[in-house]
C-alpha cells in the first residue's frame, strides 16, 4: 500500500510540475523590419496595419513603428530627442522623456482610454541606421505598477539588424 501511495504522490507531483511549466513563459525573439526585440512566449506577432510590427500577449501589447529616413529628407540628421519632441508633438502628448542608464533609446510614458479601457503606455524612440523607431508597450492602467520595469526590461532588448546604427 506505501508503494502505491509513493507512486500516486510521484505521479502527481510530476503532473503538477508539467502543468507548472507549461504555464510558464520563456523568452521569444520577434524580429521585422530589421528590428529585433525579445518578449515572451505568451506574445503572438499580429498584423495591424498602422504598425511595421505588433505583438499581443493577454496582459500586454507591444507596437513597433519604422520612421523611415527616405520618407522625410533630412531626418536623418535628427537627433533621437529631436525625434521624440516630434512624436511628442504630433500625438499632443505631454510626458516627462527620460533615459536609461547603459542604453541608447529614450522613453516616457502616458496614460490613455480607448473604448472605455484605461490603458498605460510605455513608448520608446530609437535611431537606427535608416530610421527612427517609436516602439510602444501597453497594459491595462491597474497592471503599470507590475508591467514598467517588465517593459523596460523588454525596450532593453532591442536590436537593428541588417543597419549601422
Amino acid at each position: 500500500m506505501k508503494k502505491k501511495i509513493c507512486a500516486l504522490i510521484s505521479a502527481l507531483t510530476a503532473l503538477l510540475c508539467v502543468i507548472g511549466l507549461a504555464g510558464c513563459s520563456t523568452d521569444k525573439v520577434f524580429e521585422k523590419a530589421g528590428m529585433q526585440i525579445t518578449l515572451t512566449s505568451s506574445f503572438h506577432e499580429k498584423e495591424l496595419i498602422s504598425q511595421t510590427a505588433y505583438y499581443e500577449s493577454r496582459m500586454a501589447i507591444v507596437t513597433c513603428l519604422k520612421e523611415e529616413f527616405y520618407l522625410l529628407p533630412g531626418s536623418s540628421s535628427y537627433s533621437i530627442s529631436e525625434y521624440t519632441d516630434i512624436v511628442l508633438r504630433n500625438n499632443s502628448l505631454s510626458a516627462d522623456v527620460q533615459s536609461r542608464e547603459g542604453q541608447d533609446y529614450l522613453y516616457f510614458t502616458y496614460e490613455k482610454t480607448v473604448s472605455g479601457n484605461a490603458f498605460f503606455y510605455l513608448a520608446t524612440t530609437h535611431k537606427a541606421g535608416d530610421a527612427f523607431w517609436l516602439i510602444q508597450f501597453a497594459c491595462y492602467t491597474s497592471q503599470k505598477d507590475n508591467k514598467t520595469e517588465t517593459f523596460l526590461k523588454w525596450a532593453d532588448t532591442v536590436t537593428f539588424v541588417g543597419s549601422a546604427e
